[in-house]
């Protein structure tokens, strides 16, 4: 990181004693002439850096020596200088060669006692260290070291120059301890640094290196020595140097450099976002200001990769991934093949390919891996400190080709590999552990493999001694816990005592439980595994052990979908979650925890939407206690909204134009994303220390999840569908909950219900409005035919009959009057099932809607915060109606056009406000900007679930689609109701039925308390019937001063609404009467 010290350009000058040569001799007639022009154009460099200056000052030189009668001492180290500058820029070994023959023969020409002795030493040792970093050859480190340990004992303590000759001879002191370790090198090294650094002044030119190499000095020391208050020191020192150096200078983008690589560890080392941010914010400027054919530009492309590499295994961002190896296989590129950092470029670039490999599982990227690694290897010679680091990336490697291809082989030469890696590190390196836990890895695959105890007692021994040689507070502390646990567990299995299983449990629990590790995904992927060996081990685990377990993945899960990630990757992401939230759901049941099941399926399920919404969610109590923090907070919120709610897709065109060309104050809208969302990390952070506010914006307890202003309108029933049970969980009005197990209903019928049911509505074209089919196609030919009537039968006897008779409303004859409301929410496969239509549909058989009004809701949260909103205020309605009967690409639906005219009769009656917008009015822009002026929304049109994004399900508009996405930056606030008279806004993606991607819950997230929507298509002369019915019933209800606090009507409006189609169309005609169901209140 040092940026390597320079010579020192100046005229030898004779004393009274020693003349000089310059004194001695007379110049030849061109030489005053040639001198004055080289020193020009050396000036012009100084200030232009214009490097073709360099060049002619370095040939002006050179004429001015071959010119000279006898050799000349200043002309030589004038010469040594220009050419030792001329290979910085270049890189020709040549010209190296060259200075140093220059300063060696201006060293001879100047005797022992001489003024100028220092400065011939001096320069001669800057370029021998030169030629070390080239070439690797020990002699000239040594011999530079020497010289300048000469040059600063012969400079007097008053000389302007001690300074730099202190620098210089502590820079290389670091050098050398990075090669041979001894502590003394680096101690003497800082010392040094420091009183060069106290001897000059903030204004003096060469301040900001003598700054940047003291700062590699201490990140040098803390490599070693783990002292973090060196790494502080350091981060501080380099902020300096990079201050002090004007943004043309050449230097600057080496300092930038070097304050990344400092950033970067200390991100390593304590795990804040915000330093990779900035590490590669830095990185990235460094090498924007650097030309390809400029020397160190190699070095700064791999010093740039390598933090992509590690922000990509914090946040698996792929993007940062192939971005590295870009850069990497740049910086291999531009690495001359005889040049010692060609060796860590291959290490590096096989590192990502690993990385790469274990993403995607390409063949082709572990091979090129193992490939660049041995040659790494091959190219690193014996006596150098990391041959033992190459030897262990290489067995890594060799590893994972084991555990891809089992050819025992690799197995056997990995681990003869990493024996060799332990023997070859002192056991004082800090790194040490790593590679200890490494062979523990390895005896514990081959004991997997093969089944020798011996190899798992040996595995569990180093493992042991690995974690205990690992300090608590060490990022990989967890790590080592969880590899421990796994040998344990592996032992346990060996012979099943309570005191093993104590010990591999207590291993788990603590790398759960470890603070300093930072990747959710290591915590999840720990707490998982801790899940796992409870759940396979019932004999010797206690509930609490597992609700303990459960509840250490639970609170990880909004880390893992972070707000810094693309909505893409958060959705990814949360894919991957519901069938653990199930499982802990269960989990909790099975023990009696009935409100830790609620309160896990509510934190657990629709993170996407739980996170748009705590953006919007009011800051009161913050505002009153803390008003700046709130004003802060609440701008984060803006932006935030702002950045994750543009589309998806723009995500790869942005990094495209990032991994090109970006200027140094361009930021991709990737980066801009995670920088706010790290602002926001800390800004609840910081609230969340101060008193009254510890659980702020946390997951909430059941009691904070109920309704403030008024109870549920009736019972909501949680349906949780696992592999090993399936239960409601019902939450009573009375805020209690009551568990009703479901024993005919599993997982897998569950899934099959929805498959077959999905089929059904294939059959039946039930996709857009205007194309439903009464009678399914011809063209399908199965086994069994399907049968709605049997699947909607199974649904009613496997799961709703269930449910209401242990709510007490089912018998053997339907209530009469008004009916109780019961409000479901669903979860896996069941989410796609109308259990609305569930029922038996033989002749005077018992349906659902004979005994309960039904509504749905994605979470509770969503129902409570509609609940505490319309009980706190209700306005006069004001109704926009939104008809579009024909959009370019969709088959007509004129329909449409007569429910608009239907529901303005009816409202015409109620003297509400009415606005209509029709053809093409209805513009997106013009319908997001009525949605805030307007309390009730009826939308008549074509929508679509998109199958592959379904952020991109929309609404068919005018001019182009209103997508969730566009829903999800809409807000109104005083929106009440809406009706969704169009096809599939609420189907929801099959893939991740827990978000509930679809318009009905966007609607809900805008801010409409009820919400009317289809579960596929409609039929264009259905709608009208069931619409007209519905606001007549509405209207009814809200005239008639019955509805609760907290209530709509809406519920009951559709299931009357509904009832009607029913009796019109017959009840067997599932796809035309059960598109339509209500969410929310």
């Amino acid at each position: 990181m040092a940026n390597e010290p320079s010579t020192t350009k100046g005229h030898i000058t004779g004393t009274p004693d020693v003349p000089s040569i310059a004194q001695s001799q007379s110049p030849s007639s061109s030489e005053p002439n040639v001198v004055a022009a080289a020193n020009q154009a050396y000036a012009s460099y100084n200030r232009t850096w214009d490097v073709a200056q360099l060049k002619t000052a370095v040939a002006l030189f050179q004429q001015a020596v071959n010119d000279a009668p006898e050799p000349k001492a200043y002309l030589l180290g004038e010469l040594g200088h220009c050419l030792h500058l001329y290979h910085w820029a270049r890189g020709d070994p040549n010209d190296l060669q060259r200075a140093i023959a220059a300063f060696q023969s201006a060293l001879q020409l100047v005797p022992e006692g001489h003024p100028d002795r220092a400065l011939c030493l001096s320069n001669l040792s800057a370029s021998l260290r030169r030629r070390f970093g080239s070439l690797g050859a020990i002699n000239d480190l040594e011999s530079a070291i020497e010289m300048q340990r000469r040059a600063v004992t012969l400079t007097p303590n008053d000389h302007p120059e001690l300074s730099n000759r202190l620098a210089i001879l502590g820079s290389l002191q670091s050098l050398r301890f990075r090669r041979f370790g001894e502590l003394e090198d680096i101690e003497s090294a800082i010392s040094n640094e420091q009183r060069a650094n106290e001897l000059t002044p903030d204004d003096h030119p060469g301040k900001a290196t003598q700054l940047n190499n003291l700062a590699s000095s201490l990140c040098t020391r803390f490599e070693r020595l783990d002292d973090p208050a060196d790494l502080e020191r350091a981060i501080t020192t380099q902020c300096r140097a990079v201050n002090l150096t004007p943004n043309d200078h050449p230097d600057f983008a080496i300092f930038l450099d070097c304050l990344g690589t400092l950033q970067m560890l200390r991100f390593r080392h304590f795990g804040e976002l915000e330093d990779i941010e900035s590490a590669i914010s830095s990185q990235q400027r460094a090498n924007e200001l650097t030309a390809d054919d400029y020397p160190n530009k190699a070095k700064w492309l791999h010093n740039l990769a390598s933090s992509l590499r590690t922000r990509f295994e914090r946040l698996d961002d792929p993007a940062d991934l192939e971005r590295a190896i870009k850069i990497q296989s740049r910086a291999v590129e531009l690495t001359p093949d005889d040049e010692p950092d060609l060796r860590s470029r291959l290490d590096g670039l096989g590192s990502l390919q690993l990385l790469r490999f274990g993403r995607f599982r390409e063949l082709e990227d572990l091979e090129s891996a193992i490939s660049n690694r041995q040659r790494a290897y091959e190219l690193t010679a014996d006596d150098n400190p990391d041959k033992a680091l190459r030897l262990h990336n290489l067995a890594s490697s060799l590893c994972t080709r084991f555990e891809h291809l089992d050819d025992p082989a690799d197995l056997e030469r990995a681990i003869k590999m990493q024996h060799r890696v332990v023997e070859l590190t002192p056991k004082s390196l800090p790194d040490f552990p790593i590679k200890l836990a490494s062979l523990g890895s390895l005896q514990w695959l081959r004991f997997e493999r093969f089944g020798e105890l011996e190899d798992l007692e040996s595995a569990i021994s180093i493992a042991r001694r690995a974690n205990e040689l690992t300090a608590d507070d060490h990022p990989d502390k967890a790590v080592r816990l969880h590899n421990l646990a796994r040998c344990l567990v592996a032992y346990f299995h060996q012979e099943r005592t309570t005191d093993r299983f104590a010990e591999a449990l207590s291993c788990y629990m603590a790398a759960a439980s470890t603070p300093s590790l930072r990747s959710p995904a290591k915590r999840l992927e720990i707490a998982i595994n801790t899940v796992k060996f409870l759940d396979d081990n019932h004999k010797y685990s206690t509930s609490k052990m597992l609700l303990l377990a459960h509840s250490r993945a639970i609170d990880v899960l909004s880390e893992f979908v972070w707000l810094g990630h693309s909505m893409k990757h958060r959705l990814e992401e949360s894919q991957k979650l519901g069938k653990f939230v199930n499982s802990a759901v269960c989990a909790a049941v099975r023990v009696n925890a009935a409100i830790q099941a609620v309160e896990w399926l509510e934190s657990g399920r629709t993170l996407i939407w739980s996170q748009t919404l705590s953006l919007r969610s009011p800051l009161h109590d913050l505002e009153q206690a803390y008003p700046d923090l709130a004003r802060a907070l609440s701008d984060v919120h803006v932006q935030l909204q702002e950045s994750i709610c543009l589309p998806s897709h723009r995500d790869g065109v942005l990094l495209n134009e990032q991994s090109s060309s970006m200027t140094s104050a361009g930021r991709s809208r990737a980066d801009i994303q995670r920088g706010v969302a790290i602002e926001h990390g800390k800004l609840l952070l910081s609230i969340r220390k101060l008193e009254g506010f510890e659980d702020f914006m946390l997951p909430k307890k059941l009691p904070a999840l109920l309704p403030a202003s008024a109870r549920f309108g009736g019972p909501v029933a949680f349906i949780n569908a696992d592999h090993v049970r399936c239960d409601a969980l019902i939450l009573l009005t009375d805020g209690t909950v009551k568990v009703v197990a479901l024993p005919d209903i599993s997982l897998q019928r569950a899934t099959d219900l929805r498959s077959q049911w999905l089929l059904y509505l294939e059959l039946h074209d039930a996709r857009e409005r205007g194309t439903l089919r009464d009678t399914p196609r011809a063209d399908h030919h199965s086994e069994e035919p399907i049968s709605p009537r049997r699947i909607l039968g199974r649904v009613w006897r496997w799961i709703v009959r269930p449910i209401l008779e242990g709510l007490g409303i089912y018998g053997p004859k339907a209530p009469s009057g008004l009916l109780p409301h019961v409000i479901w929410c669903p979860t896996g496969p069941l989410t796609q099932l109308p259990l609305h239509a569930a029922g038996d549909y033989g002749e005077f058989g018992p349906r659902v809607y004979d005994f309960v009004v039904s509504s749905y809701t994605p979470s509770l949260s969503a129902l409570t915060r509609s609940i505490d909103a319309v009980a706190n205020e209700r306005v006069a309605p004001s109704v926009l109606v939104v008809t579009q009967a024909d959009v370019p690409g969709c088959t007509p639906i004129p329909g449409t056009l007569v429910e608009g005219e239907r529901v303005r009769e009816v409202l015409a009656q109620s003297k509400y406000d009415t606005s209509l917008f029709t053809g093409d009015e209805v513009s997106k822009a013009a319908v997001r900007t009525a949605l805030n002026q307007h309390t009730w929304l009826h939308l008549a049109c074509h929508g679509t679930q998109n199958a592959e994004d379904p952020l991109q399900s929309a609404f068919a508009l005018y001019d182009g689609p209103l997508s969730l996405l566009d829903l999800m930056n809409t807000r109104s606030d005083n929106a009440e109701l809406a009706f969704l008279s169009a096809c599939q806004t609420a189907v929801g993606d099959e893939k991740m039925p827990e978000e509930s991607m679809h318009l009905a819950a966007g609607m809900l997230a805008v801010g409409y308390k009820g919400v009317v929507a289809t579960m596929w298509s409609i039929g264009d002369e259905d709608a009208p019937v069931v619409v007209e019915a519905y606001y007549r019933k509405l209207l009814e209800l809200r005239a008639s001063g019955t509805l609760g606090k907290g209530e709509t009507g809406a519920a009951y409006a559709l299931h009357e609404a509904t009832k009607i189609l029913r009796e019109k169309v017959k009840d067997k005609k599932f796809a035309r009467w059960a598109p339509f169901v209500h969410f929310g209140i």
